[in-house]
């Protein structure tokens, strides 16, 4: 968007993504009376930023090829971002989810009847977290979607990841117990009308009637 409009647009970022997640540092590129504004604001939400961060930073940037750091980072999220959707693809494929152009995070939709929210305890049990979609939403909505991180888990703890999702998915999924009791109860049921009388004493181990 900044290549479109230089003053009508402030391009925002983090080194905590480029250099080191413990360098919160950000840093903003805004045309002169916003950045100005933006300083003030700073000053009164932060009071006073960390020197020393800032000194690292300055130095990495102007010694480093920060460059070419960011382009292996690429590759690296790149290998995850492909091993989530492959995950995905194999073990839950009947779900929907994007395929990210940047950032960490793919956004699945789950099945209707499912919450993300009220689910979430379900899959901690189950050693595998995500963020519920509703923490995204300010009208509540989102229930049926959750956002998956790629960012720090290695290919091989990524799928194992998704295939403990894949059961928290099809057990929330599943039909209560006492339904499915109750279902093929009526199932048997409707079988024994089926068969003969001599067949229904036989299965209800009832004499038969001698000759």
């Amino acid at each position: 968007m900044r290549s479109l409009e230089d003053d009508g647009v402030v391009y925002l970022g983090t080194f905590s993504k480029t250099l080191a997640p413990g360098f919160r540092v950000g840093w903003a590129l805004a045309p002169h009376a916003i950045r100005e504004k933006l300083v003030l604001a700073n000053e009164a939400a932060v009071l006073s930023p960390s020197s020393f961060s800032q000194l690292v930073i300055s130095e990495y940037l102007a010694t480093a090829d920060w460059k070419a750091q960011i382009n292996t980072f690429r590759g690296v999220y790149h290998e995850r971002k492909d091993a989530l959707l492959n995950a995905l693809d194999e073990y839950l494929p009947e779900l929907t989810w994007t395929n990210p152009n940047g950032g960490f995070y793919v956004w699945v939709t789950l099945p209707q009847l499912l919450n993300s929210k009220a689910m979430l305890p379900r899959a901690v049990k189950e050693l595998v977290a995500y963020t519920p979609g509703t923490a995204f939403f300010a009208n509540g909505d989102g229930q049926q979607n959750i956002r998956l991180s790629f960012c720090y888990p290695t290919p091989a703890e990524i799928r194992v990841g998704v295939r403990r999702l894949a059961t928290v998915v099809r057990d929330e999924t599943r039909p209560p117990r006492n339904i499915r009791r109750h279902r093929l109860a009526r199932s048997g049921a409707h079988t024994r009308s089926l068969q003969p009388a001599a067949d229904r004493r036989l299965l209800a181990h009832e004499p038969l009637a001698r000759d």
